[in-house]
């Protein structure tokens, strides 16, 4: 491929390395960042293969020397079996064997045969696949190499790129949406939130306490939350009313045996029966399940059991500490099911009938995407808010990865039902110095050029670049990206 038809590379992690030595502002090993003056170089990239020669061209003896480097998904390839080699005219002039000197990087040496412009060529095989790749001519009279001509062009050897995990990737058109930005708080939804109660009057057990009554306290389905001793003198007293029951079942079984033997009266029979249902019920006001607990008769004391799995949100559980049947305990939610509160600009929210995504912004360079089945509409108040400029819209969101946790402030972008197709680069390839915004375009292999970019949507880790860059077309674009 021919050097103005290179594609070019933008880079995250370039910038704080390349954009400190444009500045001098910090001082690098020879073998990291440095200029090579005297070096030619050919790049090719073939799908996620990327394959860079860099070479000092020698006229008087005929030769070229340098060092070929190997990437594939941008991780250096190791031990490759194959060749480099001049072609004249299709045919092999010259050729070198590979032979790695460290991951992914093989010196080689080459003498000019017939032509003084041959093919430089490598052929090499890879996951059972043969490769044979034209890297470009090389004229053996070419002297100086020509620079890119660009102000700001800095070096980075390729083993240190590969060290830092810089990734590559063609800057294409993406299909960008319609977007609504604001600002959002994560809340429990109140579908899948449970407070529990103390069910009597007692103090909490010390003794039996199954799980750190803290907020932020993981619960399985299944688990003890508390143990809760009641008071004997309490109305409505767990320890009277299970005694009554325990007396109660304990003479209905007596009777049904009496019953069958003909020994008791059906009416005395019927009134134990009775007796039995009214202390059963009174019991099962104490033992039943609900409102995401089971309530278990420990003897002595009453244990709590979750009914459901999530996170507790608030504890108000002290040991020793007296309660009152109905005092709070415990609330507990589900993390997986949360609900979203979204702040923005009326007159957007007004102009988008329908919400088909959002991406939730939790850092500076962390965002959570999200579908259509991952969210669901839930309310729009289209009323403004003191400031007259915003209103508020709530999304049922589904937290799977548990990315997003309760209370916490985001960034938001709604994506609407709509979208353009638009030259973009990944959002961890711009650098924001906050006056401007910079991307590093590679031209060679280890050359790139920092140059400023105009940027407009932003949404699904990408962002559209509205000027600074440039796509030859959809199916072949002109430019080179790279992320982290």
């Amino acid at each position: 491929m021919s050097l103005h038809k290179i594609a070019m590379l933008v880079t995250a992690l370039l910038i704080t390395g390349l954009a400190a030595c444009s500045g001098n502002e910090h001082s690098h090993s020879a073998d990291d960042l440095h200029s090579h003056d005297e070096f030619h170089r050919l790049t090719h990239w073939e799908g996620d293969l990327e394959v860079f020669a860099r070479f000092e061209l020698h006229e008087n003896s005929g030769r070229i020397e340098g060092e070929l480097f190997v990437a594939k998904a941008n991780k250096p390839l190791s031990d490759l079996s194959g060749h480099i080699r001049f072609l004249e005219n299709g045919n092999e002039a010259a050729n070198a064997e590979l032979n790695q000197n460290r991951d992914g990087e093989y010196p080689f040496e080459l003498f000019f045969q017939n032509s003084d412009e041959p093919t430089l060529n490598v052929a090499f095989r890879l996951d059972d696949d043969e490769f044979s790749i034209d890297l470009g001519t090389v004229d053996r009279y070419a002297g100086h190499p020509e620079e890119p001509d660009v102000e700001d062009l800095a070096e980075l050897d390729k083993p240190m790129q590969w060290r830092l995990g810089i990734e590559s990737g063609f800057a294409d058109y993406a299909d960008i949406p319609e977007v609504v930005s604001g600002f959002g708080t994560i809340v429990y939804n109140p579908n899948y939130y449970r407070e529990i109660t103390s069910p009597v009057d007692g103090q909490i057990d010390s003794e039996n306490l199954s799980v750190v009554p803290a907020s932020g306290t993981r619960v399985q389905s299944g688990d003890r939350l508390v143990s809760i001793s009641p008071l004997l003198t309490a109305q409505n007293s767990w320890i009277e009313t299970r005694l009554a029951f325990q007396q109660a079942k304990e003479a209905y079984e007596r009777a049904q045996r009496l019953i069958e033997n003909d020994a008791i009266s059906l009416r005395e029979y019927q009134e134990r029966e009775r007796e039995f249902e009214v202390r059963r019920a009174g019991y099962e006001q104490f033992t039943g399940s609900g409102n995401g607990v089971q309530v278990e008769d420990g003897g002595a004391n009453l244990n709590l059991i979750s009914t459901k799995s999530g996170v507790i949100a608030d504890s108000h559980v002290l040991s020793g500490r007296p309660i009152r049947q109905g005092d709070p305990l415990f609330t507990l939610f589900d993390p997986a099911r949360l609900w979203l509160e979204v702040s923005a600009y009326r007159d957007e929210l007004a102009g988008m009938p329908e919400i088909t995504g959002a991406e939730i912004q939790t850092g500076r360079d962390q965002s959570i995407t999200l579908n259509s089945s991952q969210v669901q509409f839930v309310s729009r108040d289209l009323r403004s808010d003191a400031s007259g400029a915003r209103a508020k819209i709530i999304l049922d969101i589904h937290n799977d990865d548990e990315g997003l946790f309760l209370n916490q402030p985001v960034r938001v972008r709604l994506k609407g039902d709509e979208s353009r197709s638009v030259l973009a680069v990944p959002n961890r390839a711009i650098f924001d110095n906050e006056a401007y915004k910079v991307v590093f375009v590679m031209h060679s292999g280890d050359q790139f050029e920092r140059r400023m970019v105009q940027t407009g949507t932003s949404y699904g880790g990408y962002t559209e670049i509205t000027d600074g860059l440039e796509a030859a077309n959809e199916l072949l674009p002109g430019e080179f990206i790279s992320s982290t």
